[in-house]
């Protein structure tokens, strides 16, 4: 799925300068994000896990399981997100059946790459 493409015309795009944390592991979570523009880390007790790039999600894990964030992501350079609440997650899941394989199949990657650094 081409999330860049799905998201490139959206009013919620936020912006964030180079060495911004976005959000914080064990903080809340109400929303996640598509990258547009620039890069992203993630990483759980200052350990880098990831990188996402443009068209990638981050955040996911939250909105799906309404709880604390997992991990910590901070633009790695100045980027830009788009922001998906937890009413347009749920939208997107019921009538995108892509946008749901493609969230879990980055929820399957993510889990397999930190099985692998532990």
């Amino acid at each position: 799925m081409d999330l860049l493409e799905t998201f490139k015309g959206s009013n919620d795009l936020v912006d964030f300068k180079a060495g911004t944390v976005i959000f914080k592991e064990n903080s809340e979570g109400g929303h996640m994000y598509v990258v547009i523009k620039g890069e992203v880390y993630i990483s759980l007790n200052g350990k880098a896990l990831a990188t996402a790039m443009p068209g990638e999600i981050v955040g996911e894990m939250a909105l799906i399981s309404s709880d604390i964030r997992s991990a910590t992501v901070t633009a790695k350079t100045d980027c830009q997100l788009a922001v998906i609440d937890q009413s347009s997650f749920e939208s997107l899941v019921r009538h995108v059946p892509e946008f749901s394989l493609h969230v879990m199949n980055v929820l399957v990657e993510r889990i397999h790459n930190a099985y692998q650094k532990i």
